[in-house]
C-alpha cells in the first residue's frame, strides 16, 4: 500500500528576477515542499525556464 503521509506544503512567494523575462518582478504565491538537499527551496520560472532565486516564506493571514 502506498505511503499517504505526505508532508504539509509551505506557502512561499516566488519571484522571477531574470531581466529579459516577461515575468520579471511578478510574485506568485505557491505551495512548496522542502528538497532533501541544499538549496532547500527550489523553483523554476514557467515563462523563461531560469531558476528562481527570490523565494521567501509567505505570511499566512487567517480571518
Amino acid at each position: 500500500m502506498p505511503d499517504t503521509n505526505e508532508p504539509t506544503p509551505t506557502k512561499m512567494r516566488a519571484t522571477c528576477r531574470t531581466d529579459a523575462c516577461s515575468e520579471n518582478g511578478v510574485t506568485y504565491l505557491v505551495n512548496m515542499y522542502p528538497a532533501g538537499a541544499a538549496p532547500v527551496w527550489r523553483a523554476q520560472c514557467g515563462q523563461c525556464g531560469q531558476p528562481i532565486t527570490d523565494i521567501t516564506t509567505a505570511a499566512v493571514v487567517t480571518p
